[in-house]
Order: C-alpha cells, then structure tokens, then sequence
C-alpha cells in the first residue's frame, strides 16, 4: 500500500498558527509529530504544549521522538515500508506528539467538524514501542476508511513509558507533592489525558469531530483505555479494547514500586547512604542512556513489564482488581465498547516460564498459592499432569496464563455488560519466525491496521479486510456485528473467515472453567498466579532480591534461538 506520490500542504489551525503536513496521491494527509504537552522535568506530570506553535508555524512532515526504551528481545511482526519519512530519535523529554492522518485534503476537510476521529494507544508492556511506529502509521487505514464510504481520521499517541512514564516510589510522591501534583508513577497515563484534551480542542481545525471520538488500545493500549473509562473526564465517546484489561501488566502500591526504585539506585551505583532528596536528585539527572539500560537488570525477565501505580487518585480511588470485573458497567457517557482477546496472548512472556517442565509447574502453583485446595482446584480443571514432556507443559502453561490474565476477565465483563460487541482473534500468524502458526499477542494489530495485508495469504488478506472495516464502522457509530446480548455470540476471526459463534459452539475455548474459577471465587488468585508465572511479580518487588548482573553487551542472549513450535524450552 506504498503511496505513488506525495506532496506537502498547508493547514491553519486556530490558536496554533500553520501546519505543513503531506498529502498523498492527493487524497489521504499525514500531520506528524504534533506536540500535545510538554515534560517540564523527569518523574512530573506533563503539562499543555504552549500555544502557538513557534512562529506559529509546524514542520508536520517528520515524525517526533519516541520515549527512550530498552531494545526488544524479539518482535514477531515486519516493518512497513515507510519511504516518506526518517525514523525518528528517541527521547524521554521530547516524545510527547501525535500523528494524524485525515482521509481527504484541507481543501476539503480544513475546519469542517465532519469526521469521526479513532486515537490509538500503543501496546508494549507500558516499556516499548510508539505510536509513530510504522506497523500505527493511519494513512492506510484512513485511505481504507475513505473507500468504504466510512472517512475517518486516524491518530497515534507517543507518550512516556518504562521508568519515565510509570517509576514510582515515596521519594518520588514527596517531591511531586512539592509541585502541587497529587498521585505519584502513572505519568505516561497523565501524557495520555493531554493527548485526549489536545484532540478535543483542535481536531476540528482537521475535519474532525470531538463529539465522536473513539479512544482504541492494543494490550497496555488496552490497559489505558480502561483506565480512561474509569475517569470521569468525558474525552472520547466509544472504546476498543485489544487484548487488556486494567489489571493486565500488574498494578503495585508506591510501596512496591519502592523495591524497584532501591534496586535501580543500586544498579546506577548512587550510594544508599546519601539522604532521599540527594538520591532522588542523582537519579533525575543521571543520563537518559545509562537510565534506559538500567531497567534491564532491574525488571529480570526479557519482556520488562511496568505496571500502574495503584495511588488512589488516577482514577480517584483503588484500581480494580479481576474479580470487579463481573460487576463491569460502562460509564453513562460510553456506552459503546468493543473488546476481545488473541489465542496465543501469553506467548510474548514466554520466557518467564518456558524453562519449567510439568513438575516444576505443578510445584509453582502450589507454592505460589500457599494452599493445597486451592491449587489442586486449577491442576484439575486444566487437565495438568506430571507425565506431560516439556512441549505439552509448555503450551499448557501459556493457555493457562492466557485464560488468568485476558481470556477469562474478558468473559466476566462481557457477561457483566453484554451490550459489549465481543471477538475472538485465531488467526495464525503467517510470517517465518518462531511464533509463526501462532495467533500471537498484537498479531491483530497487522490485520486491523492493513499496512502489511499485500504481505498475507490471500484469505487472510479477506480476514484483513473484513476487520479493518469493522473497526471504521464501529467508530462511525455502526455495527460492526451483532451485540453480544443480543444473540449471545462472539466475533469469531478465524484463518480463512470471520463467523459467529456463540459460547456452546466455541465451548472448547474454556468458558466453563473460568465460569467456575469465578464462582469458587478464586478470579484474582488465577490473575497472581499467571502474573507471577509470566512477569515473577513477588522477585520483582522483593527488596532483599539482588538486580540481574546484566550488562549491555550480553543482549545478544535475549534473543530467542529455538523455533517454539518445535521445541518450547532451552
């Protein structure tokens, strides 16, 4: 889907001044790297970009900084070609800016409110990706919009992640309160409120309309978007939710985050004995390099993982735990959400269990739960035996991780507040690398944003097809399918077809075990378990745990050397 041509077109934006964007085969415009807010310092809640622009003038045909990340030990998806434009650098201070791409040019869009508007929140365990990333770039799925008769306008979120955007610890708190700002960590979810403001306030200059916003997210995407359903500052008007309810990458108390600030402290060799404030100001200087590597030792598994702080005013009160989600109501103002889950989610934390073999397994859950009862009512519900050889044990664990972290709160909010449109994605994944022939977690993301669908099969390309039009008609306030209370059937996008089913047809999946799990009330010991297994939560926080002895130059042992269709373990 590679543009013929493109040109670069000029559009005013009230209180701003000028944008210079590109437009393409004179149809689809691109306005990149928009500054929504401004970092007035590291661990500090973000503020409005100034307005206007300088000169009142903006260079919208390059793409802003992403926030400054870890290198990724694996990525199972190719990157789109991008020819328009260089990738952009990486910076934890310069990184709040959005991308937008508008279906028809400013002669025909320019101050005219006329368009539904999706916003996309980038997943990667809140540590890696941006939202200018090429697998995000809208131009194709706004150019498909256009097609479909359904013109919508797309736009990406870059905003703060890993310890820039979610560190927290009671040093941290003391010195935002000195600032006047309540709460402490979560500072990439605050990035993502001004994102939402900036949108409400200047999308119509675009041929937006505020009035019809779609906030959508994709696994710590998905995390935010819930998030924003629970504030009650109305910002968008319907939600999609890919792969991740709040609870998802974990959430931990200032306390708990204090562990991971001490070890991180250790690993940057600023000594224990200087007070907190001097500790604090060591660490908010120190270089954003030597930062980013750090987190490395300090999280412990090769997916770093950060999680939302639970500091009781995000969201003005505790974050929900998994068992709240039987009792999931959409707020007044959203009443229109869709969600679903992939079949292989858990494959991307594999390596935070694939060493174990089925006694190993057996062993964890017992230990883990500290109770013979409860442990034994989940090794007889998922058939786990200590006869099964490491591969059985392998893709046993993963669905099991998958049902106690996605699959199985999915089902208890979708039956908590049915007027949900529900999916399933199984498709596998066609590409040559060790999760090919699995429908991987963020696979989706391929399949709805059509970058790469010249790249699929040619039924998947029909799959591709079929889902980004759901998703367009949904923001265009449509139906993409039939409500799940209304025939009590999910989406089902398989290889080669998209088709209904309802629970008795797909039973197989495990509705009847996580219905169980639910009643014997143990929701939220399935949720701990699963999230130990994947990202070792109790390590992680534990103080008295020594970081990694890590360096930068043994990444290179990060990389997955053995094909998990073949062999599940090293």
């Amino acid at each position: 889907m590679a543009p013929k041509e493109w040109v670069k077109v000029d559009l005013d934006v009230p209180d701003l001044g000028t944008i210079t964007g590109l437009c393409f085969d004179q149809s689809t415009c691109q306005y990149l790297g928009v500054p929504y807010a401004v970092v007035p310092g590291r661990f500090r809640r973000p503020q409005p970009a100034p307005v206007p622009w300088p000169e009142k003038k903006w260079d919208g045909t390059k793409l802003g900084p992403f926030c400054a990340q870890p290198p990724r030990d694996f990525y199972p998806i190719p990157s789109p070609p991008r020819p328009w434009v260089d990738n952009p650098p990486m910076s934890s201070t310069d990184c709040l800016n959005l991308n937008i791409s508008v279906p028809t040019p400013p002669s025909v869009s320019a101050g005219k409110p006329q368009y539904p508007v999706m916003v996309f929140l980038h997943g990667g365990a809140f540590v890696y990706a941006a939202g200018g990333a090429a697998i995000y770039d809208g131009r194709a799925l706004a150019e498909v919009s256009q097609r479909l008769g359904v013109p919508t306008i797309i736009i990406a979120i870059n905003f703060r992640l890993g310890v820039y955007g979610f560190l927290a610890s009671k040093e941290i708190q003391s010195y935002n309160h000195e600032f006047g700002e309540d709460g402490v960590g979560n500072y990439g979810l605050w990035d993502q409120i001004e994102a939402l403001r900036w949108v409400q306030k200047h999308i119509s200059a675009f041929g937006g309309d505020p009035e019809r916003v779609t906030l959508f997210g994709q696994s710590a995407g998905g995390v935010s978007t819930n998030v924003h359903l629970l504030r009650e500052e109305k910002l968008f008007s319907s939600a999609i939710i890919q792969s991740g309810l709040l609870p998802l990458c974990g959430v931990m108390s200032a306390e708990q985050y204090q562990a991971i600030y001490d070890k991180l402290l250790d690993v940057l060799e600023i000594p224990k004995d200087l007070p907190p404030r001097e500790r604090l100001r060591r660490l908010v200087d120190i270089e954003e390099e030597k930062l980013t590597v750090a987190m490395i030792p300090v999280c412990i598994t090769p997916v770093i993982t950060f999680s939302l702080c639970d500091d009781h005013y995000l969201i003005g009160g505790p974050m929900p735990k998994h068992s709240d989600y039987s009792k999931f109501k959409a707020p007044s103002w959203c009443q229109r959400i869709l969600i679903g889950d992939v079949a292989n989610e858990c494959v991307i934390w594999n390596k935070g269990f694939r060493g174990l073999d089925a006694a190993a397994f057996i062993a964890r859950i017992k230990s883990f739960l500290k109770d013979d009862t409860k442990a034994q009512k989940f090794i007889d519900l998922y058939k786990i035996t200590p006869d099964m050889d490491r591969t059985e044990t392998f893709y046993k664990i993963e669905k099991f991780t998958t049902d106690g972290l996605y699959t199985a709160v999915n089902w208890s909010a979708v039956r908590a507040n049915p007027q949900i449109y529900a999916y399933h994605f199984d498709v596998p994944s066609p590409f040559d690398n060790e999760w090919g022939g699995l429908a991987h977690h963020s696979l989706d993301n391929v399949y709805v944003w059509s970058l790469l669908r010249d790249h699929l099969p040619p039924c998947q390309q029909r799959v591709s097809a079929q889902m980004a039009e759901y998703w367009l008609r949904f923001a265009n306030g449509q139906e993409p399918w039939e409500r799940f209370d209304r025939g009590g059937k999910f989406m089902i996008f398989e290889n080669d077809r998209c088709v209904m089913k309802s629970v008795e047809e797909d039973a197989a999946r495990g509705y009847a075990i996580w219905e169980t799990i639910e009643r014997q009330g143990l929701t939220n010991d399935f949720h701990d378990l699963c999230d130990e297994l994947c990202m070792r939560r109790e390590e992680l926080t534990d103080s008295a745990a020594k970081p990694a002895a890590l360096e930068v130059k043994d990444l290179a042992e990060y990389g997955i050397k053995a094909n998990l269709r073949k062999v599940a373990w090293e």
